[in-house]
């Protein structure tokens, strides 16, 4: 049984998105916000926010978009297997952060865009690299359900973290490929 399971049986997304809501709703009971717990890029004393980011949002409205996709996506990766959602969100929340940490403009980049593009780039880059029907049924649902995220990594408004979106949509990209040979490589040593 997984470290991650729980008694109640819920998708793990659902846990993730109530800490997200909890976060959310932590700033409006505190004074002032969050925001400056997002990444900064280059500053190397505030590295360790890389795994605090994801969780803070600008608005409800950021907020509430996130968390659409990031259900729709968790679920599809969820019927899969039920852990590798949180090792996905773990290894992206890392990569895309270091990547937005590295190439990101001079602000604090906040908001769970980054990781929900690397689920989205997982899923079809798994559907073609292990080219299994139900990988590619998976992968089909995701573009048929969340098309537009691909174009968002072309936002280039200010407000809008590009790094971390082209982070997400790579990292999950390099995931998947790195899974499926190190599949290979495991079948071949049996």
């Amino acid at each position: 049984m997984s470290t991650f399971a729980s008694p109640l049986k819920l998708p793990a997304v659902i846990y993730l998105l109530a800490a997200l809501w909890a976060v959310h709703g932590l700033q409006w009971l505190i004074p002032g916000d969050l925001h400056h717990y997002g990444i900064m890029p280059r500053s190397v004393v505030e590295l360790w926010h890389i795994a605090l980011a994801p969780l803070i949002h600008a608005n409800l409205w950021h907020l509430m978009g996130n968390s659409v996709a990031l259900l729709g996506l968790g679920l599809l990766i969820q019927t899969k297997k039920q852990t590798e959602f949180w090792e996905l969100w773990a290894i992206l929340t890392l990569l895309a952060g270091l990547g937005t940490w590295l190439f990101g403009s001079r602000a604090y980049h906040i908001g769970a865009s980054g990781v929900i593009l690397g689920l989205w780039a997982f899923i079809i880059a798994d559907a073609y690299f292990r080219r299994s029907m139900r990988a590619i049924i998976i992968a089909l649902a995701a573009l048929v359900l969340y098309p537009s995220l691909l174009f968002s990594v072309f936002d280039f408004r200010p407000h809008i973290s590009w790094a971390g979106h082209m982070s997400g949509l790579v990292s999950g990209g390099l995931i998947a490929l790195l899974n499926v040979r190190g599949r290979a490589h495991s079948d071949n040593e049996v």
